[in-house]
């Protein structure tokens, strides 16, 4: 598991998060079956079959009351 911390906005009207910017801090598993930890088993092989899990740790630096312009609807 690879913990990956970013940054942005969230609007609480749709529940749209959109990232500024990943802070460069993350958080490693250790795990000897995870293909994203340092200490994965199977560095060298193509295929191991082990899972990827990466997840993100999303802070909020703006909260916004509305919804996303993205997710507004256009009026006809």
């Amino acid at each position: 598991l690879a913990l990956y911390h970013s940054v942005g906005d969230y609007w609480t009207g749709c529940g749209h998060f959109h990232g500024r910017y990943f802070t460069g801090v993350t958080s490693d598993c250790g795990s000897l079956r995870c293909k994203t930890s340092a200490s994965h088993m199977h560095k060298t092989a193509r295929n191991c079959g082990c899972l990827s899990v990466v997840t993100e740790d999303r802070r909020v630096q703006n909260l916004y009351r509305t919804r996303h312009p993205d997710c507004i609807r256009p009026s006809r």
